[in-house]
């Protein structure tokens, strides 16, 4: 190669570094674009939480920012209420999820039924009782729970709480254990190790990131649920959704209260959300090539 051939091609390669470089660059900064527009309502409803509501109604870029909105908010003994409501819904929930969901999902999956159709006709069905929506049963379990006392209470919410997302349990810990050997399990039989032991020793080192995955979602989704809590339950055992609804009455919305109360909702998760992000994005996505 003559030396204009070789001049010419370190000319290419850095002219194709330059190009690969302006790419990335632009690819970062679209995301951090889209992160930002993204995460901007948070920042703003964190923002106002420290306006009044003057200065919410009529919102500037540059203000005086003040804790008395927040002040009012945790005056309340309503905000105190519903928060350890809502932390013993998804405590207890989550919890209850996980010890009824991990032995289902284990039986499902190497349980020795009749018909060898069973296995797949459970799981089937557990899938089909994720797409009900509460709202098409809402008149009978209103008519069910005013009849036998269940209504406006603590455990009545947490039986619909873990009714509605054992299903989603299941369907994605049975996604993990497909990919568990039936020679492990059968292994362990020969062993002597029973029902218990077989899923505390083998299925849970194997699927706990699927059993992690699975746990924040259901703690998620019963910290955000609103309609069942708004439908069935009185002011002693509402959740703290319903709390932030109240902000919106007849003599008008309270901005800067639904603000800072909002924030204090939110917190909670999007802290434990980045704190567990790698660990919860690893467990989805590893559920989500599995059948």
């Amino acid at each position: 190669m003559t030396s204009g051939n070789t001049q010419a091609f370190k000319e290419a390669q850095k002219a194709l570094r330059r190009r690969r470089a302006a790419k990335n660059v632009g690819i970062g900064v679209a995301a951090y674009a889209f992160g930002i527009l993204y995460f901007f309502p948070i920042l703003y409803m964190f923002l106002t939480g420290f306006k009044t509501e003057i200065q919410a109604v009529h919102p500037r870029i540059f203000f005086t920012p003040t804790l008395d909105t927040f002040k009012k908010v945790f005056a309340d003994r309503g905000l105190s209420l519903n928060l350890s409501n809502s932390a013993f819904q998804v405590t207890m929930s989550t919890l209850l999820c996980m010890l009824l969901g991990v032995p289902a999902a284990f039986t499902i999956r190497f349980g020795k039924f009749k018909k060898a159709s069973t296995n797949r006709t459970l799981h089937n069905w557990f899938l089909t009782t994720i797409l009900l929506p509460p709202v098409a049963i809402l008149m009978p379990l209103f008519l069910f729970y005013n009849s036998t006392g269940l209504m406006h209470t603590r455990f009545g919410l947490l039986v619909l709480y873990v009714g509605f997302h054992l299903p989603i349990v299941i369907w994605m810990v049975h996604s993990f254990l497909t990919d568990v050997p039936n020679e492990l399990i059968e292994a362990a039989e020969i062993d002597g190790c029973s029902r218990i032991q077989q899923i505390g020793y083998v299925v849970l080192p194997l699927a706990r990131m699927g059993i992690f995955s699975a746990c924040m979602l259901v703690a998620v989704f019963v910290w955000n649920e609103f309609f069942l809590a708004f439908s069935l339950t009185t002011n002693q055992v509402q959740t703290l959704p319903v709390y932030m609804s109240r902000f919106r009455e007849q003599q008008g919305q309270f901005t800067a209260q639904l603000s800072a109360s909002s924030t204090v909702s939110v917190l909670p998760a999007l802290i434990l959300g980045w704190l567990t992000q790698k660990n919860l994005v690893k467990g989805l996505t590893m559920g989500a090539v599995k059948g």
